[in-house]
């Protein structure tokens, strides 16, 4: 029996975190990286509530704050020391950096299998807590709305 049990892959495992005291998951396939944050650079065209770009490694990355995505006001959010960089499909270019205040690690556990649109797929309880299980695929796809929504709105 493997260290992760007998039916579980390596990928059947999600990256747990934490934003404004929220419990988050997400599949540990999907993260390319948890990077500590950089100076985010503001977009002109693009209000600074709703992100920005920073430097990741040589190229820019588009950050798009938690408060434009899920129900989070700002005054919730902790200053952010953490961006997890997210995958939208395997080999394809689109990537997104997402502000987190703590990542708390890896937990066994599959992927969010509810069909929908929202980047929030599914909650369940995650070491005696309800986690919302992010699909990364989704929420690339979520934050790109929110950019392009924004766009043109005064800073």
């Amino acid at each position: 029996m493997s260290a992760l049990g007998e039916n579980l892959r390596a990928d059947d495992r999600l990256l747990t975190f934490e934003v404004a005291g929220d419990l988050y998951a997400i599949p540990i396939a999907g993260v390319l990286e948890v990077a500590e944050t950089s100076r985010m650079t503001c977009i002109p065209t693009l209000p600074t509530r709703t992100g920005g770009v920073i430097n990741y490694h040589g190229d820019a990355l588009p950050v798009v704050h938690f408060s434009s995505l899920f129900d989070v006001t700002e005054s919730e959010l902790a200053e952010p020391g953490i961006i997890l960089v997210i995958a939208g499909r395997a080999g394809e270019s689109a990537r997104l950096g997402i502000p987190v205040d703590r990542v708390l690690g890896l937990v066994d556990g599959a992927a969010a299998a509810m069909p929908g649109a929202k980047a929030v797929a599914e909650r369940r309880s995650i070491q005696g807590r309800l986690a919302s299980v992010l699909d990364p695929q989704r929420l690339v796809s979520q934050a790109r709305n929110v950019i392009e929504s924004s766009l043109g709105q005064r800073v």
